[in-house]
């Protein structure tokens, strides 16, 4: 129970954070490692798109935790022969992180109760086969307690992007 544990404490505002500067690249390029191997089982190609650094104060480990929740998500979603994209899209002053995946899909009525707890679009599955239904409350709760944004579009038939916006950092000097 430890996503339970985890909600609790970051809904009473007493998750830990460790911040320290974060390249948002290097984040998604160490996340799509660690993903690397189920995403070849599922035969899902996992790609990153990120071809500047990007920086922000972040707790990294958190951070990761957030993008491989939207991963593990994309990857369960995502028929063989499909794709997962991390996408890294500086906009100014602001980062955005855009978890895209070509999978099933998400019926627009789901989309507002998506990052409810304990929810799940597929109510045919259960811990065993679906995860706890609180992984997007925790991504929701990390991302809000970074001050930014978390926001989800989907289309069935097509996929879905799950996008992340936090305030970015200007590059440090060489």
């Amino acid at each position: 129970m430890d996503d339970l544990q985890d909600l609790a404490l970051a809904e009473a505002g007493a998750l830990t954070y460790h911040r320290s500067e974060v390249d948002l690249r290097d984040l998604l390029e160490a996340t799509r490692t660690a993903y690397r191997a189920r995403a070849g089982t599922a035969g899902v190609t996992l790609e990153v798109e990120a071809p500047h650094p990007v920086y922000v104060t972040a707790d990294a480990d958190r951070l990761r935790q957030v993008v491989g929740n939207l991963i593990g998500n994309a990857l369960r979603a995502t028929p063989s022969g499909g794709r997962v994209t991390l996408a890294l899209v500086p906009h100014g002053e602001t980062a955005v992180v855009e978890v895209r995946d070509t999978g099933d899909g998400i019926p627009a009525e789901h989309l507002p109760y998506l990052f409810d707890r304990f929810w799940r679009a597929d109510t045919s599955r259960g811990r065993a086969t679906g995860g706890s239904g609180l992984g997007l409350a925790i991504a929701r709760q990390i991302v809000t307690d970074h001050r930014g944004a978390i926001d989800v579009a989907s289309t069935v038939g097509v996929g879905t992007t799950f996008t992340i916006t936090l305030s970015a950092r200007p590059a440090p000097p060489l």
